[in-house]
């Protein structure tokens, strides 16, 4: 992230209220990518993080530099990029442990209970409907008769970080304008 940095505008601040002022990068300017970009189907690639890849590893194989690692983190709006990133093995077992003290206790723990309006289909063209349901309490779920399923903790887990390994890349023709626009928003102060 230090080459995403470094198109932040520098600023005088007194840290310790001595009167000694230092330069420091004023993070809080900021900048959002423009939907009609993150939603033109011509300016990105679907990709499915692998075990391995990370931001940097990603921007050197589509950029050729790590320094826009930048680009993949803020194109998919990745605040987080540990948690916010997929977890793999180790890692996921070692998060879920931490948060629900073990696998087993994180399956045995029901995080939600849904009920399905509709379930995951492919149509003859085949475009895919995906599910649609809504999170009701424990008493509705028990009187719905229709089709219904109740989440662990360990499944809701495993759900949100298999979202997280779909993510979008820029496609690299439009990166120079990408740095142009970034350096005019966050350099213009």
């Amino acid at each position: 992230m230090a080459g995403y940095f470094s198109y932040f505008p520098k600023t005088q601040h007194d840290l310790t209220g001595d009167g000694n002022f230092v330069s420091v990068t004023n993070i809080l300017k900021r900048f959002k990518f423009r939907s009609n970009l993150l939603n033109n189907a011509g300016t990105f690639y679907d990709y499915v993080i692998q075990n391995g890849d990370r931001p940097d590893t990603l921007a050197h194989k589509y950029y050729g530099n790590s320094k826009y690692a930048w680009v993949i983190i803020l194109f998919n709006n990745i605040k987080d990029p540990i948690f916010d990133w997929p977890l793999f093995d180790k890692q996921f077992d070692d998060n879920i442990k931490g948060k629900y003290g073990s696998i087993s206790s994180a399956q045995a723990q029901v995080h939600e209970y849904r009920i399905f309006i509709n379930q995951k289909s492919v149509r003859i063209d085949g475009s895919v409907v995906d599910d649609l349901y809504y999170v009701v309490d424990q008493n509705t779920y028990n009187s719905y008769s229709g089709y219904k399923e109740s989440v662990s903790k360990w499944d809701y887990e495993v759900e949100l970080n298999d979202k997280r390994r779909n993510i979008k890349i820029l496609d690299d023709r439009f990166l120079n304008q990408l740095k142009d626009e970034v350096d005019t928003i966050l350099g213009d102060i």
